[in-house]
């Protein structure tokens, strides 16, 4: 199996989502002896992680030889990296409700990083860093992997596959993608292990195609449930009914979080999660960096940090001969779903072994279902492209022709606000 040296983070800064996933890189076998190296534009903060992220494994995970350095410079950063991670958020955390503020004074209710005229600008936002990463991967490490996790995430692979990187190099990563199994096995009770599925859509914008329970087809509970109780389980983030709604007017069921993001007629209710909701992953949560600088001290804190390896890093092990992964990823779709078109970025399911990434061609998604992605993407590849080619008037029009909303006459204004809230220097 192959042990990689090096692998970039850009966007490291983050002291939420860099800890988790160095925890996680300890636990993965090809990852136990690589270098970490975190680029952010906030150098001192990247430091400061670096430093406590040094502290948590000499604690935590002492058998793995990971050093996490920081690098000031992003050429410096990517030169020799095997795999490249982005987990950036231009402008900081704060930046998406600003995005949802500024669309909501013309009357979008979806959130920027799923869909809306907040999400055609988000991707004008983040789309000239996805640029400055691919052009100096093609430089310094032009036979890396980009796992891509930055939001709006299958905006950001087309870019990236638009602006020159390898369709089947260019993969995105989302943690709701894995825990579907639980929501469907909460939904309808019933072990884990005893589940089948096969899943169809695009990022935040997932549906359970099929379902089998002990083999046979769960068609009927499913319509069983839907009557009995119209709250769909989101484990640790709550309950929701508009699953339920969805899965009644369109016949196949979402999985949890984002379908009023992709349905925004439907006013479902949330419920928040009781005492008795599985706990949340471990990077979430009031005083997580406190804690865990605490940690990294050696006190005597209460912290869950990860016990077993997941995804994007199995992804990793597997790339690296550690044995086939058949995993779902948010990849070009190159001809695999034959219903939709060739630059879109939908869940696909692929073989990951030491040759690569070999996605499974399939039949063709329900229409209904391949009906969603294809309006989700058409106007979120308007905007990459707006982005790629500096063309403002193709971003005017994936605002335009967004299918959330009627925005034909004050796209020109939803600009210049953008314009006058970020400043100059983007396509709008």
């Amino acid at each position: 199996m192959h042990m990689y040296r090096k692998l970039a983070v850009v966007g490291g800064g983050s002291a939420l989502w860099t800890p988790d996933a160095v925890a996680k890189m300890a636990l993965s076998s090809s990852l136990r002896e690589v270098e970490v190296v975190l680029y952010d534009v906030n150098v001192e903060r990247a430091r400061h992680v670096a430093e406590v992220c040094t502290g948590m494994l000499a604690r935590g995970y002492a058998d793995a030889s990971i050093r996490v350095t920081v690098e000031a410079d992003l050429d410096a950063a990517l030169t020799g990296a095997e795999v490249v991670m982005t987990t950036y958020c231009n402008f900081g955390s704060g930046v998406e409700g600003r995005l949802n503020a500024l669309a909501g004074k013309y009357g979008s209710t979806q959130s920027c990083y799923t869909a809306g005229p907040g999400a055609m600008l988000y991707i004008a936002l983040q789309a000239p860093i996805m640029l400055q990463v691919v052009a100096a991967m093609q430089r310094c490490c032009p036979d890396a992997y980009l796992i891509n996790c930055s939001n709006p995430l299958p905006a950001l692979v087309m870019v990236a596959v638009q602006a020159g990187w390898s369709p089947r190099k260019a993969l995105g990563f989302c943690g709701a993608l894995h825990w579907e199994r639980r929501e469907l096995s909460n939904y309808l009770h019933v072990a884990p292990e005893r589940l089948a599925f096969r899943i169809g859509g695009t990022n935040h914008c997932t549906f359970f195609t099929e379902v089998y329970v002990d083999g046979q087809d769960a068609s009927d509970q499913m319509r069983a449930r839907a009557e009995a109780d119209p709250y769909f389980d989101l484990g640790c983030w709550g309950r929701s009914t508009t699953e339920i709604e969805v899965y009644k007017a369109v016949g196949y069921l979402p999985c949890g979080g984002h379908a009023s993001d992709i349905f925004p007629t439907i006013h479902g209710e949330w419920v928040a999660p009781g005492p008795e909701a599985p706990p949340k992953p471990s990077n979430f949560g009031a005083g997580f960096l406190t804690r865990l600088e605490a940690y990294a001290r050696g006190a005597a804190v209460e912290l869950a940090l990860p016990a077993e390896a997941e995804v994007p890093f199995t992804w990793l092990d597997a790339l690296a001969g550690a044995g086939a992964a058949h995993v779902s990823i948010n990849l070009t779709n190159g001809g695999a779903v034959p219903n939709l078109d060739d630059w879109m970025v939908p869940d696909l399911e692929c073989v990951l072994d030491a040759r690569g990434v070999s996605p499974l061609a399939g039949p063709p998604l329900p229409e209904p279902i391949a009906e969603v992605v294809r309006r989700h993407q058409r106007t979120f590849h308007l905007a990459a492209q707006a982005a790629v080619t500096g063309d403002r008037a193709l971003l005017r029009a994936a605002l335009q022709l967004c299918p959330y909303g009627d925005y034909l006459q004050s796209a020109d204004a939803i600009l210049d606000d953008a314009r006058a809230e970020f400043g100059e220097g983007f396509v709008f």
